[in-house]
């Protein structure tokens, strides 16, 4: 008899399983997104979202969690119920704050889902800036350290590391200015409340296309097809290129088909035509991966910048 029991236990938890694959999802999904709204990870997943709802079969919902450098949204999505409903954007400062500050939470809290997209970051400047090459910019830093205000999206994210590792490497001394997100940030250097401002596409992109901003340094290997005649830093004399990678995330424990029909829906949002026109509207570079090498680069990542943060702090 206690056979027969556990026969029947083990053939009950067999139809299980197709069943949730089934039925998932059956109400909307969403997505944290750990900054304010208007920066580069908000417009791209908001942009993901409007084309992934009619593959997934309910809508995907962009919510804004800032604060806290991003903890505040890593934080509750990693402490989500990991039933699929809660995403996270998960971006380069996922494996970069938890070196920097005691999180709650490391890339390990997440499972992996897809990868979106990876973009070279840069410096903006106002058109009527004083400084009119690197050069020029780099000289005057130089002559003048922490004089120049540069802004970023959060004390310890990305972009912030990005422009601390470029200070590094060319030899000056900026002042940092955080932000709730990448957003605020360019309303900043619009309103020239800041010298500069250190984002990644589509941040400021449209003001660069309208001639309020400009592209000071570009940080990238190879020049953006969008502005074929900004040159990069390194052909400007600096050895320097660093970017972001941004994807999605669910909380530790998701179910595998979940998880499947989550990254199944979210690359046919990806091949979309409407959404390949936005990325490519936006000057953003498109770098598909599935859930098992998205998980590696974060493991990489980690490891990366977890040696690059002690670097700089020497």
């Amino acid at each position: 008899m206690k056979r027969f029991f556990t026969i029947l236990f083990a053939l009950s938890l067999i139809m299980v399983i197709p069943i949730h694959a089934a039925g998932f999802p059956t109400k909307e999904v969403q997505v944290i997104i750990p900054w304010a709204a208007g920066g580069a990870t908000d417009l791209i997943f908001r942009a993901l979202a409007a084309t992934t709802g009619k593959y997934l079969g309910k809508a995907v919902v962009v919510v804004n969690r800032p604060g806290g450098g991003s903890a505040v949204g890593y934080t509750e999505g990693a402490q989500a119920k990991p039933d699929g409903y809660m995403l996270t954007s998960a971006v380069t400062p996922l494996t970069i704050l938890p070196h920097q500050v005691t999180t709650a939470y490391t890339y390990r809290n997440f499972e992996p889902i897809i990868n979106v997209v990876s973009d070279p970051s840069m410096f903006l400047i106002r058109s009527d800036a004083p400084w009119k090459s690197l050069k020029e910019f780099l000289d005057y830093a130089r002559k003048h350290p922490d004089m120049i205000t540069v802004g970023n999206s959060g004390a310890g994210g990305g972009v912030h590391l990005v422009a601390l590792a470029f200070e590094k490497t060319a030899g000056v001394k900026l002042n940092h200015i955080p932000f709730s997100g990448g957003g605020p940030s360019v309303t900043a250097i619009l309103g020239g409340h800041i010298n500069a401002v250190s984002v990644s596409p589509p941040e400021g992109i449209s003001h660069v296309q309208a001639g309020k901003l400009k592209i000071l340094a570009l940080f990238a290997e190879k020049r953006l097809e969008m502005f074929p005649d900004v040159p990069t830093v390194k052909e400007q004399g600096v050895d320097f290129a660093m970017g972001m990678w941004r994807g999605l995330v669910a909380p530790k424990g998701t179910p595998p088909d979940a998880i499947k029909k989550l990254h199944d829906a979210f690359k046919q949002g990806m091949d979309d035509p409407v959404f390949k026109k936005n990325a490519t509207d936006m000057a953003v570079n498109l770098s598909y991966l599935g859930p098992e090498p998205f998980g590696k680069l974060m493991a990489s990542e980690h490891e990366f910048f977890g040696k690059l943060v002690k670097e700089i702090k020497k």
